[in-house]
């Protein structure tokens, strides 16, 4: 019986497998400026520890340029109303990468701060891929946000832009999927029985 309170208690408290998740978004390409990162079809995973991954397609680039800029906004409370850009988006974290270099960025008090890299940001590009990583512990903790992409390079005065998706539509939404905490409660003691008499008692069990 111990045994198998033990192997229970094991099971209870390991994570459940398959719990990770994709998403694939689609955004037109070649409709931006030659000049501009092309955004394209945009991929985002999680594993089970919650390790976000956004692949990002920019299909007119075999490396990014030193003028280049793609940031990734996210809105991580899933209102408008707070963050950076309120009433437009509202974002509270960015994932950014600008000649070459990748920064990650959070509002504070209405204004970018991009003094503080968590571990768990990285990026890379290769492929005409752009990955971006991050944990959700360091997007709030958040279980579902929305994201929005903008492309840039500056060409003189006239920088040339692309977002995905297009401006003037809603932002794209995303769930992490983790597996769920389990609980464990220790199995309760029962009461031994007594059997007491007048001047002595004995225990049963």
């Amino acid at each position: 019986m111990l045994g198998l309170a033990g192997t229970a208690c094991v099971l209870l408290l390991a994570p459940l497998a398959g719990a990770s998740n994709s998403t694939v978004y689609a955004d037109a390409t070649a409709d931006a400026p030659i000049a501009s990162p092309d955004l394209g079809e945009v991929q985002v995973s999680n594993d089970d520890a919650g390790s976000v991954v956004f692949r990002i397609s920019i299909p007119n680039r075999a490396v990014l340029a030193d003028t280049d800029l793609v940031a990734l906004l996210v809105n991580a409370d899933g209102k408008t109303g707070t963050g950076c850009a309120r009433g437009v988006f509202g974002a509270e974290y960015a994932l950014d990468v600008l000649a070459h270099r990748y920064v990650f960025g959070r509002c504070l008090r209405g204004s970018w701060d991009f003094a503080k890299r968590p571990t768990s940001f990285g990026g890379s590009f290769a492929s005409s891929v752009l990955t971006l990583r991050v944990n959700r512990r360091d997007l709030g903790g958040t279980s579902r946000f929305d994201f929005r992409i903008g492309g840039a390079t500056a060409t003189g005065r006239d920088p040339a832009y692309d977002f995905a998706p297009d401006v003037g539509t809603a932002g794209w939404s995303y769930q992490v999927i983790t597996p769920p905490q389990a609980s464990f409660k220790p199995p309760t003691r029962k009461a031994h029985a007594c059997k007491c008499r007048p001047g002595r008692w004995s225990k049963r069990g």
